[in-house]
């Protein structure tokens, strides 16, 4: 139905389904997380030691 409701422009009548406060929270962190590796990784040079690799 919410497709339907894009394409047609008209407003939903079911409630939004959302995240609640705590696991917005707790998404926010863990990608606050992920961008910190990330970072460190690219400071590093980018690339990890190849490992096994002959």
């Amino acid at each position: 139905m919410r497709l339907l409701d894009l394409l047609t422009g008209s407003k939903s009548t079911a409630p939004a389904t959302g995240r609640t406060p705590r696991v917005r929270g707790g998404r926010e962190r863990e990608i606050r997380k992920i961008d910190a590796d990330t970072s460190r990784w690219l400071r590093g040079g980018g690339l990890a030691p190849k490992r096994g690799r002959r």
